[in-house]
């Protein structure tokens, strides 16, 4: 094995490919059927009419990724599944450039073997299996990273336009990756060192403004003008950084515990090791043999400095509460772990562990997409549970009234956000049990309520928590009706 396998490269990439192969038949197979969260309904909602004021999707519209949905749709009857099964599509196609980018930074031999290790990795696998954003934007980011490359070699229009074209797309998948414009401003200042024109340079912001503005200008006839559409881009800028987007403007926890949970949490233990102490383990022992073998390793500065600054965006300005943020961070950190692991070293060892790395996360990654598509998430439980029950009652919920609208759930239930609505609203109910969720208990109990002997636990409904780490885990109260004092 270890001479003819181990120690033959070719042999190994045959190997890689047959498993990526593989994972991707597994992807495609068990790609999530379910719109189980507040978001992923506004994307599925979205293929059948596109709406913004309704949230269908939301602010600020992600044109491209609906688009390709839509495209899928016309194949796949279920939204949310056409929307996972687009995603799938495009992430793996970001194997090319991955591959190409491989070759250029060092593996010449071992290019294949690093593609198949970064996209194996069993976190990123699972979110680009779901309903949302993620997967097809992380794939033009890839696309983006190696025509950014491209341009800084050829330095021709063509391959600066390419660039940023691909720049367009990718905001116009997802906005939140504008950080990545950093690697734009590093080309246009060799651009700039090069040829000393004004003129090309102003040319160049001119075509990337260009590029967004179809999307934006797309969008903003869907709401019936750029005023409708910008105001509607104020609104939800100001909910998300002062009202519910969980960014460092609304986090109660001090600034050291926020930087420790998305250093150590989301990225190294949900990120990287996918909850599990194997590749735990397993990354720590590649990530000290890269850094103990190769004291200097060649990192293009311009990428280094564009994944610095959206990890900076995704700290300070993303929600903490959803690892999947981070997504770009671990591609980028498992692509550099790995070309520095073999970089002038491909002994039959490093191989062995590699090799180990890929299967444990082949088979982690298959496990919990298949998990994912094949048990209800929590809040479908919820649903299918109350749609049984014959005695009267009303649900008070938070995000989860969004999927019971989605599955046309046909019982009373309410949105509580605040406490004294939650008065007011529930007093219609005299004659019904009256239901709450967990997350609108701790919405209370944040608003300094009290709620000592006034809740009865009913049940307990459980998914997957790294799918979805905010409600795949649901505890059903009853209210207990009393006079509050």
């Amino acid at each position: 094995m270890r001479k003819y396998f181990l120690g033959n490269h070719r042999y190994m990439s045959y190997f890689g490919l047959t498993a990526l192969f593989l994972l991707f038949c597994a992807e495609m197979k068990y790609a999530s059927p379910y719109a189980a969260t507040w978001d992923q309904v506004d994307f599925a909602l979205a293929l059948d009419r596109y709406d913004l004021l309704a949230m269908q999707p939301h602010f600020p519209g992600y044109p491209y990724f609906i688009l390709g949905g839509m495209l899928v749709h016309a194949f796949v009857e279920n939204p949310a599944k056409a929307l996972s099964i687009f995603n799938v599509l495009m992430l793996w196609s970001a194997s090319i450039p991955m591959f190409l980018l491989a070759k250029k930074y060092g593996a010449t031999e071992m290019a294949w073997l690093v593609t198949v290790l970064v996209q194996s990795a069993s976190y990123v696998v699972l979110i680009g299996s779901q309903p949302m954003s993620e997967g097809a934007a992380l794939s033009v980011l890839w696309w983006y990273v190696w025509a950014v490359e491209q341009a800084r070699e050829r330095k021709t229009w063509q391959a600066h336009l390419l660039s940023l074209i691909l720049f367009g797309l990718l905001l116009g998948i997802r906005l939140s990756y504008v950080p990545f414009a950093i690697a734009l401003a590093f080309l246009w200042y060799e651009d700039w060192k090069q040829h000393r024109s004004i003129r090309r340079l102003f040319g160049l912001v001119a075509a990337a403004l260009a590029f967004q503005l179809i999307w934006v200008m797309g969008i903003a006839q869907t709401e019936g003008s750029l005023y409708g559409f910008l105001k509607l881009a104020f609104s939800f800028t100001n909910g998300h950084f002062q009202e519910w987007g969980g960014t460092v403007s609304n986090d109660q926890q001090p600034l050291w515990q926020r930087i420790g949970r998305f250093l150590f949490y989301n990225i190294i233990w949900i990120g990287i090791s996918s909850r599990t102490m194997i590749l735990l383990v397993l990354y720590l022992f590649v990530f000290i043999w890269a850094f103990y073998s190769t004291r200097a390793f060649p990192f293009p500065r311009w990428l280094f400095a564009a994944i610095v600054a959206y990890g900076v965006w995704a700290l300070f300005a993303q929600n903490i509460d959803k690892p999947r943020h981070v997504i770009p961070l671990v591609h980028f950190a498992l692509f550099y772990g790995w070309l520095r692991y073999f970089y002038r070293n491909t002994s039959t060892y490093k191989r062995l562990l590699a090799l180990i790395v890929m299967i444990a996360q082949i088979m982690i990654g298959t496990l919990y997409i298949r998990e994912q598509a094949l048990h209800l998430p929590a809040t479908y439980q919820l649903a299918y549970d109350l749609q049984k029950k014959d005695e009267p009652f009303v649900l008070y919920t938070w995000e989860e009234a969004r999927v019971l609208q989605y599955l046309r759930a046909d019982f009373p239930y309410q949105e509580a956000l605040r406490f004294s609505f939650f008065l007011q609203h529930q007093a219609n109910y005299t004659h019904a049990k009256i239901y709450v969720t967990d997350h609108v208990v701790k919405g209370f109990q944040a608003q300094g309520v009290s709620l000592d002997r006034r809740l009865r636990k009913v049940k307990t409904y459980r998914s997957n928590t790294l799918a979805d780490p905010i409600y795949g885990e649901i505890t059903l109260y009853e209210w207990m009706n009393s006079t509050m004092e």
